[in-house]
């Protein structure tokens, strides 16, 4: 019974997720890259249960700054999701990088300094106002 509840409301905050009327916007973007950048460390978008999310994301350095680049990202739309640099993908230990920018295309996100991305090796997109995981990439 208590396994149901639970369930029931897991089910209840996806949904509210979704059906919220202010959602992120879905306007393909395409942010300029620095091609002159390394890439640190990368990896590939995969979705939660019962969402979609695809793409890459990569950490690349320019001289003293780092970024944090979600590349051709597609994903389905909810309110409030933001990008977070995490040390899970339950998002106990995040750093909030700000909203989403757009569910489609290619966005940078500047990185404050020092991170240790030895623990926050993970990029989120995540359901702020309700806390649901959309979709997770370990950076390696």
């Amino acid at each position: 019974m208590k396994t149901l509840s639970i369930l029931a409301l897991f089910a209840i905050a996806i949904w509210s997720c979704k059906n919220e009327d202010i959602n992120t916007p879905d306007t393909p973007i395409m942010e300029e890259v620095d091609t002159t950048a390394t890439t640190a460390q990368k990896g590939v978008f995969v979705s939660a249960p019962g969402e979609t999310v695809k793409g890459n994301a990569k950490i690349i350095t320019s001289g003293s700054t780092s970024s944090l680049v979600l590349e051709n990202l597609m994903a389905n739309n909810g309110p409030d999701l933001h990008v977070y640099l995490a040390t899970d993908t339950k998002a106990s230990n995040f750093i909030d990088l700000g909203a989403l920018k757009s569910t489609n295309g290619t966005q940078v996100y500047v990185l404050p300094n020092n991170i240790d991305f030895g623990n926050y090796k993970y990029a989120l997109i995540h359901c702020q106002q309700f806390n649901v995981l959309f979709g997770s990439a370990l950076l390696n």
